[in-house]
This record gives C-alpha cells, structure tokens and sequence, in this order.
C-alpha cells in the first residue's frame, strides 16, 4: 500500500545553520526551534523518510515566519524541491498577511508552482483569520486552485511549543463556510471542529474542509482518528506525520492498526491524491 503524508516541514539549509539568528527576531520561531535539539529537515532527509515509511509523496509545507526575506528564503528551497523531486513533493509556501506587500509575495510562490498555502498560523504572525486580510488570501487561493493548511489550536489541554496562535475551531468553521469551495486542511485533527460536523447546517456548509492527523499521538488517544473518520467521513481525513517532529514510519503503522483496509487505503493516501489532481498537475 503507498501512501502520501499530507503534513511535513522543511527547512532551507542555511536557516538550519542559522536558527539562532532566526530565533533572536521571530519569537514564535524562537519557541519551536530556538532549542538546538529541536528537529528541523531538508528535503533530502525527508525523501528518505518517505522511502523508509514506504510512501509515495508529502506535502512540504513552510513556517509561519514573521519577516519577509524568511519567507522568501523557505518558500524557494521548498519550491525548488518539488521541482526536482519527481513530483513527490509538493510544496505548500508561507505567506504573513500582517506584511505590506504580502500578495506580491504570495502571487511569486503561486508563480513557481506552489499548491497551496502553509502551515498557516494567523495569531502567531499578527492577523485576524476572520480579517480584511485573511479574507483576501482566501479569494486568492480559491481563484488560483490552491490549498490552504491551517495550524488549528486546541483551546484546551496541555501546552507545548506552537500550540497557540494558530485558528481556533470556531473561526475555521465560520471562514470555511464563507468560502465555499476553496479547499482547506484543518491540521492536527482540526483541534475539535469536527464534533461540529454533526450539526447539519455545519455539515453542508463546510463541504471542502478536510483534517489531517498530525501530531496525533503527541494530542490525543489512540481512537481519536477512527472517532474523527467517523465524524468527518473518510474521504475527508487526510494521513499527516507533522515529520520531522514524528517519523511518518512509525505514524503510518499506527494509523494501520486503527483503520480498516478500505478506510485506511483513502486516509492514507488515496483522499490526498484526489485533492492533489484537482488542479490537473498530479
């Protein structure tokens, strides 16, 4: 069975020799990866993770840094390595809304064959996710057939290193269902909007929102993915590791252990190659 991990982050080289400068002025960066022993990879490590895992593709996304040449930086490494990865990366660029002149940046990474927007982390960066601003990235992603991932915060349970300042449940909620249409990755199992889903004018009004399960060990029981297939359907759950925090290896075995053979085949990989093949690329 192949697969494709919808959720992993890369790294530029040079900001992994560079991280202590980076985190001396972004002070949400400083709080996931100002520690040296946090984890951070480049794109040839991930390939081999996703060799050793046995799994065809992932997303690549970008941090949510707070200064323009960051941005810059991350998103032509990830973009570059999608463009010679064979098509097993696809590379999902960062953006900050907060800056003036966010859209130019935004339209350059769609330019270079971004896919989508990522891993987006509104309060982290200093923008309302239900703002002028959010709003306008939203139209620019559904006009250009992009995916948007959102860094979901769970507004209860333990603290850790970025579990604040992403999109709350209620406000993903509301923001998917004004944009109709645009597709949209509530990661880390949507940090509870899915209980949401069983309310029926919820449910129809929030038709292109899909969840991911990164990170799901380090959260929640080991029946939290099978609850969520079970609330959100399983063509809407997509297969995320959050690597290189978690090995996909290791996450994939455990999602087999949780999921029936038909079930686990389309949250594994199949719902991710659906999404990805809407714009004709894959």
């Amino acid at each position: 069975m192949a697969g494709f991990d919808a959720h992993t982050h890369l790294f530029a080289p040079g900001q992994i020799l560079g991280r202590q400068q980076i985190a001396e002025g972004d002070r949400t960066f400083e709080e996931m990866y100002g520690d040296p022993a946090a984890k951070m990879a480049t794109a040839r490590e991930l390939l081999a993770a996703l060799d050793e895992a046995g799994l065809d593709g992932a997303v690549a996304a970008g941090f949510a840094f707070s200064h323009e040449p960051d941005l810059i930086e991350q998103n032509e490494y990830l973009l570059e390595a999608a463009r010679v990865s064979g098509g097993r990366i696809v590379a999902f660029a960062t953006v900050n809304p907060s800056l003036a002149g966010w859209e130019r940046v935004a339209r350059h990474a769609i330019d270079l064959g971004a896919r989508g927007f990522g891993e987006l982390r509104p309060h982290n960066q200093g923008w309302d996710p239900l703002g002028e601003e959010s709003r306008r990235l939203c139209a620019l992603a559904r006009e250009a057939g992009l995916v948007l991932l959102w860094h979901c915060s769970e507004p209860v349970g333990h603290r850790y290193p970025g579990k604040a300042g992403g999109i709350g449940p209620a406000e993903i909620v509301e923001l998917a269902g004004e944009f109709g249409g645009l597709r949209m990755i509530a990661a880390h199992l949507g940090a509870g909007a899915s209980f949401y889903l069983q309310m029926p004018e919820v449910r129809s009004a929030i038709d292109s929102l899909y969840f991911d399960t990164a990170a799901a060990p380090l959260l929640y029981d080991d029946t939290s993915v099978s609850r969520l297939v079970d609330l959100a359907g399983p063509g809407r759950v997509l297969f995320g590791s959050d690597y290189p925090l978690l090995s996909p290896r290791r996450q994939i075995e455990r999602l087999a252990a949780q999921l029936p053979g038909p079930v686990l085949e389309a949250v594994s990989g199949g719902n991710a190659r659906r999404l990805f093949a809407d714009d004709g690329n894959q």
